[in-house]
């Protein structure tokens, strides 16, 4: 799968990148407590600010459209959040959030190379998404690319330490790659 091999090779040099400069300037800190083994504030808190961060903006129309594409996705209307999406990513190239929904949506209409595609945009524009790192490792296992999967998923966890389901995956892919079965260790 090309793109996923692009952007694993991306994924390898992303603590080199920084995030782009129309990022609310508040993420940083709250990243940075967030990474924390225990944060200041309620980790849990502290990713849902985070959250709520990546999805506003400065335009507020273009706030209240990301608002009616999350509604859509939540109600499992791809066609009316893909719509949105493809309006808002001409009008905000530069929004990492509309590239994250982007990938969510391409899942939901089993579209695995753009979702590919656009998580890749995404770390681009905010190199510390670990919502869109986990979903590439995700990605990953479901292509049984147990060794990129693992990395994803560890550098998303490097950034929330907190992520119970990654903490748990990356125990069954350590668990998978260093089984006897394993063929890659015969």
């Amino acid at each position: 799968m090309p793109a996923l091999d692009d952007v694993f090779a991306f994924l390898l040099s992303l603590d080199t990148l920084t995030p782009h400069p129309s990022l609310p300037k508040r993420l940083g800190p709250l990243l940075q407590d967030l990474s924390n083994p225990v944060p200041a504030q309620d980790p849990k808190l502290l990713a849902e600010l985070i959250h709520a961060l990546w999805i506003t903006n400065p335009d507020k129309t273009a706030e209240n459209e990301m608002a009616i594409i999350i509604t859509a996705i939540d109600r499992g209307d791809s066609m009316q959040a893909y719509e949105a999406l493809l309006h808002l990513s001409r009008i905000k190239p530069e929004w990492a959030e509309v590239s994250y929904k982007q990938a969510i949506v391409a899942l939901m209409r089993g579209e695995t190379e753009a979702a590919i595609g656009h998580l890749g945009h995404t770390l681009r524009l905010e190199p510390r998404h670990f919502a869109a790192l986990s979903l590439f490792g995700q990605i990953c296992l479901d292509c049984d690319r147990l060794y990129e999967a693992r990395i994803a998923l560890r550098q998303a966890l490097a950034i929330n330490p907190h992520l119970k389901g990654v903490k748990q995956a990356i125990l069954a892919i350590d668990g998978a790659l260093d089984s006897p079965n394993n063929r890659l260790n015969g």
